[in-house]
C-alpha cells in the first residue's frame, strides 16, 4: 500500500464531512423534534452518516493506497501491454517522499511481477515474487508462492518450481488456490515437462472461454504458448498463426520480439 500524504488528506476530510452532516441532521432532528415536529428521516438520515464515517475510511484507505495503483496495472499491463510504464509509475510511487504508508500490497506486486515477465526481465520478476511471498499474509501465502512456482517452472527452474508446487499441494487450498494449482499443472509445468498435448488442450480451451473474458496479456500469452507447443510438436504450420498474432499484438512485450525470432527459426 503506497498511501501519499494527498491521499491520507482527503480521506480525513471527507469522513469529517460524512460526519459533519450527520451530526447536523441529528441536531435539526432535535430542535424539529422540541418543536413538536416529527423528524424521525433527520435521525436516521444522521446516524446513516455516523455509519459511513468508518466505511469511508477503510475503503477510502484502499482505493487511494492500492485500488489507484492496481486499476492503473490492470489498464497499462494487462490491456494496453505498456509494463514499461506501469514500473515506471510503480518504482517513482515507491521512492516517493511523500508517501504516509509506504508497504507494498500482494496484489501490487504481482502486477509488478507480471510487468518484468512481460519485458522478459527475469531477475526482476522474481526479486518481485519473493518480496511478494515476504509481505504475503499467512492465508496469502501459498497464493503467493504458487504465482513463484508458476513463473519458475515457465523459466525451466524445474527442480525449485517441483519442489514449491509439491509443498504447496500438500497445503490446505482455497478456491482460488485450487484454480491456479490446476492452471499449473496443465500449463506451466505441463510445458516444463515436456507434456504439450496438455498443454494444447488447457490452452486451447482458455482461448475459447467466454466467461471470464481474457484480457490482452492472457491472450497474447496463451497464442504464445501454442505457437511454442505447435513448434515443439514440429507442426510448424499450426505454429505461424499464432506466433504472428502475437507479432501483430505484442505491444510493448518482450512475446512480440520472441515471437518475430520464432517464426524466422521456423519458417
Amino acid at each position: 500500500m503506497f498511501l501519499t500524504k494527498k491521499g491520507f488528506w482527503k480521506i480525513i476530510i471527507m469522513t469529517l464531512c460524512y460526519f459533519a452532516i450527520g451530526s447536523f441532521c441529528i441536531a435539526a432532528g432535535v430542535m424539529l423534534t422540541i418543536l413538536d415536529t416529527d423528524a424521525n428521516f433527520l435521525f436516521v438520515l444522521g446516524v446513516f452518516c455516523y455509519v459511513l464515517c468508518p466505511l469511508f475510511t477503510f475503503w477510502g484507505r484502499y482505493a487511494e493506497g492500492k485500488g489507484k495503483l492496481i486499476n492503473l496495472g490492470n489498464k497499462l499491463v494487462r490491456n494496453e501491454l505498456q509494463p514499461h510504464e506501469f514500473i515506471k509509475e510503480y518504482q517513482r510511487l515507491k521512492n516517493s517522499t511523500d508517501l504516509v504508508v509506504n508497504k507494498p500490497s500482494i496484489e501490487i506486486l504481482q502486477l509488478v511481477a507480471i510487468a518484468y515477465d512481460s519485458l522478459d526481465d527475469r531477475e526482476n520478476c522474481l526479486s518481485a515474487v519473493e518480496e511478494m511471498i515476504s509481505v504475503a499474509s499467512v492465508k496469502k501465502k501459498t497464493f503467493a508462492k504458487l504465482i513463484k512456482c508458476s513463473f519458475l517452472f515457465s523459466y525451466d527452474m524445474i527442480d525449485e518450481a517441483e519442489a514449491i508446487f509439491t509443498e504447496t499441494r500438500t497445503s490446505k487450498q482455497n478456491f482460488i488456490c485450487q484454480a491456479l494449482s490446476d492452471a499449473i499443472f496443465k500449463s506451466d509445468r505441463a510445458m516444463a515437462m515436456g507434456d504439450y498435448k496438455t498443454v494444447e488442450a488447457h490452452n486451447l480451451k482458455m482461448l475459447s472461454q467466454t466467461f471470464p473474458k481474457l484480457d490482452n496479456l492472457s491472450r497474447l500469452i496463451i497464442h504464445y504458448k501454442l505457437g511454442e507447443v505447435y513448434e515443439k510438436l514440429q507442426s510448424y504450420e499450426k505454429a505461424i498463426p499464432y506466433y504472428k498474432y502475437c507479432i501483430d499484438n505484442g505491444g510493448e512485450t518482450a512475446i512480440k520480439e520472441s515471437a518475430r525470432s520464432a517464426l524466422q527459426r521456423i519458417q
